[in-house]
Order: C-alpha cells, then sequence, then structure tokens
C-alpha cells in the first residue's frame, strides 16, 4: 500500500533557488530508492512565511502553504552543537523543521542524508499500514540499527523505520 506524504521545502535568498531544487530532487531519489511504498510529493518555494524560534519550537521555522504539508527551511542559520555531540546539520520537531545550507553544501552529493533525517523529525507519530512513524534519535533502536552502515550512512535504520 502506498503511503503519501507532502513536504514544502523553502529556500531564504532568490539565489538559493536552484539550490533548494536540487536538495529536493537528491530527497526524492533517495526517498524512491529506499521506500518506494511511500510517495512523497515535494514542492520547493521562496520562503514568505518565516517564524522565529517560540514556545513550540527553538528554531526557526515556515509555516506550511498547503494543508497537512511537513516544511524544511533551507537556511543560512547555524544551530551549534547539541550537548555531547558535533554541530547540528539541520533542527526539526513535529510538521516543521529547517536545514543549514552550509551543512547541506558540506555534506555534497550526501546531503539528502540530512534533508530525510530532518523530514522524519516532521512526521514522527504519523502512521504508515497501522505503524506508528518512530524518532529517527531513537536510542532504544534494535541493536542492528545503533550504528551507521559500512558508508558512514543510516540508509538501513531509515529504511526501517519507513518499512511497509
Amino acid at each position: 500500500m502506498t503511503t503519501e506524504f507532502r513536504l514544502e521545502i523553502f529556500f531564504e535568498r532568490d539565489e538559493d533557488q536552484k539550490f533548494a531544487r536540487k536538495e529536493a530532487e537528491k530527497l526524492d531519489t533517495l526517498v524512491k530508492r529506499l521506500v518506494p511504498h511511500i510517495n512523497l510529493k515535494i514542492a520547493t518555494q521562496k520562503a514568505t512565511k518565516i517564524c522565529p524560534p517560540n514556545e513550540h519550537y527553538d528554531f526557526t521555522t515556515h509555516e506550511p502553504v498547503e494543508k497537512d504539508s511537513q516544511t524544511l527551511l533551507i537556511t543560512q542559520e547555524d544551530f551549534g552543537p547539541e550537548e555531547g555531540r558535533a554541530e547540528r546539520q539541520g533542527r526539526a520537531g513535529p510538521e516543521k523543521g529547517c536545514l543549514s545550507k552550509r551543512k547541506l553544501e558540506e555534506k555534497g552529493p550526501k546531503s539528502a542524508d540530512i534533508t530525510i533525517h530532518e523530514w522524519i523529525h516532521t512526521i514522527v507519530g504519523k502512521e504508515i499500514n497501522g505503524r506508528r512513524i518512530p524518532n529517527p534519535d531513537d536510542r532504544t533502536r534494535p541493536e542492528e540499527f545503533k550504528y551507521p552502515d559500512a558508508n558512514g550512512q543510516w540508509h538501513h535504520w531509515y529504511k526501517y523505520i519507513l518499512r511497509e
């Protein structure tokens, strides 16, 4: 059974439009490869409704244009390190998130690894065939998913939590 999600990716500056479209294409390709039962519809557009950090999100977000869409904002902001961990590449919570443009650029061809992780944060708790999507940062995951794969990526974990 196919599950559909809508994601809106926003960019802050006109000159980032091409970059945002390329990031959307990378994410689309990765999702189709890992979890072909998910129909992820992605729209990219210039940011018009940026929301500063508030009591719900301690990071900058963007309001969705379409009802029931998740949003990711590609931002010039840097997020700093998380306690005891490396500098964050993005931030996200229910329905909304943001991505560091600098970190996406640094990751290069594998930048969809950042985007898929933050997108999953926006859909935590939603259902795929009666099973709720867990937090991608879940530290109680089965042993075989506690470490990155041989390529230093978490694709095996994302495929598992987004399984049919």
